[in-house]
């Protein structure tokens, strides 16, 4: 019980920092602790996967294909969902209370031993951190280490040595946050590219960004995939899965959902034939199960039992990877669509996207605090549209209007945007 509320208490106190601290370069603090700690990262094969859409269903597919051809694999993922664990995982179990409450104290004892203090992390580095320490001590055979939104300031990218940099689709979605365009973007993502790292990178990548992305590599001496690009074919696609063909394996079975997922899936054929070039043995039939039970919390997640789909589609693109979807699978009634989004300047694209596809949307407010008023989201869809819009107060509210109002039809509930919204309805006890 002491290490439960201890381990309570960390995650409470963890949840009080910010998540980042940007623009500020802090790559540097996160180096020095890591030599402080001994370069666990040194000791680690990472998998570094950086961009803006797709990280986590590139990583989790990645990860389950290794797994499932008998490597040990560590899998850093955020944001978690329901419980902080969730982003430091081996072969899909998430760490323990006792090792998350073990390392993190073996890493504040560090940082104050040289006169720093708990808040001098923020979340994100303290995870990051943790999940190198925690990896180091595990022998594994890989390290899936995901980025945040960033590049060169990203925490992840404290790293020097990775053995494998994939880029994920890399869009505008953190215009000005990261640079002032897309190319200015992709210049501060392609700082993640190391010498003799292995490059891979999403099949509709922009051009611009493409070239980006292959200067860096050649600038530092790391390895382009000049391999052909893998042949996809969706056969067909539901809330519960895509069937696709994909080179010479016929009939594949991927249990995410999205067609949008074939490429990224695309991403991940590519990496998986660069490590077979380079003496990693992966065996097909092990692949296909692998990708068979992919499962990832919180995206594209479709509850059967209760005709629900999960999705934390928080950007223009993300909502458009969603749309399409909807758009793919012909189904028989417009969704009710419970939608939770956070204050910025994307609200109204998002919008713009979603509505037509919607028979009723149900407002609710983030439980952040820069979490948008669900008043203020149901204001703004009411005048863009004639779609019907509810105001939920809470999330057990949300959710039990949407059953009501699909009560004759039932038609798809989907729960999307921010994944503090997720996060209060995939915890709701009654759920």
């Amino acid at each position: 019980m002491a290490t439960s509320e201890s381990y309570k208490s960390i995650i409470k106190k963890l949840d009080q920092l910010p998540l980042i601290n940007q623009p500020a370069d802090r790559v540097g603090m996160m180096q020095e602790i890591l030599q402080w700690m001994g370069h666990p990262e040194a000791r680690l094969r990472i998998i570094h996967i950086v961009g803006t859409n797709g990280k986590g269903s590139t990583g989790t597919m990645l990860a389950n294909v290794l797994i499932e051809n008998d490597y040990k694999v560590g899998h850093f993922s955020t944001p978690a969902v329901i419980d902080q664990r969730e982003v430091i995982t081996i072969n899909n179990q998430n760490i323990s209370e006792t090792e998350f409450l073990e390392t993190f104290l073996e890493i504040l004892t560090e940082v104050k031993r040289h006169g720093g203090a708990f808040d001098t992390l923020t979340k994100f580095e303290w995870l990051t951190l943790m999940a190198l320490v925690y990896f180091d001590q595990k022998d594994l055979d890989f390290v899936i280490l995901e980025a945040n939104f960033g590049g060169a300031q990203d925490a992840t990218n404290a790293i020097t040595n990775p053995f494998m940099v994939i880029f994920t689709k890399i869009s505008t979605d953190h215009l000005g946050r990261l640079g002032k365009n897309l190319h200015e973007i992709a210049e501060i993502k392609a700082v993640t590219i190391k010498k003799d790292a292995l490059v891979i990178s999403y099949p509709g990548q922009d051009l611009e960004v493409e070239k980006v992305l292959r200067e860096k590599t050649v600038a530092v001496g790391a390895i382009w995939n000049d391999q052909p690009k893998p042949q996809i074919t969706v056969l067909n696609s539901s809330p519960k899965g895509i069937h696709l063909n994909v080179n010479q394996m016929h009939e594949l079975y991927l249990s995410l959902t999205g067609n949008y997922q074939a490429n990224n899936l695309s991403t991940v054929i590519a990496a998986l034939n660069m490590l077979e070039t380079h003496g990693f043995a992966i065996e097909k039939d092990k692949a296909a199960q692998g990708l068979a039970y992919v499962k990832i919390k919180g995206r594209m997640e479709y509850d059967a039992d209760r005709n629900i789909l999960f999705d934390g589609a928080h950007n223009p693109e993300g909502i458009r990877g969603l749309v399409a979807s909807l758009r793919s699978w012909h189904l028989p009634f417009k969704p009710t669509v419970i939608l939770g989004l956070m204050d910025n300047n994307h609200v109204h694209e998002i919008l713009e996207e979603l509505l037509p596809q919607v028979a009723t949307l149900i407002a609710v407010t983030p439980d952040n605090e820069r979490g948008l008023s669900a008043d203020a989201l149901a204001a703004q869809a009411v005048l863009m549209s004639n779609v019907d819009v509810e105001i939920a107060d809470d999330p057990s509210a949300a959710i039990q209007l949407a059953r009501r109002m699909r009560e004759s039809s039932r038609s798809l509930i989907v729960v999307t945007g921010s994944f503090y919204t997720l996060r209060a309805i995939l915890s709701e006890d009654n759920f």
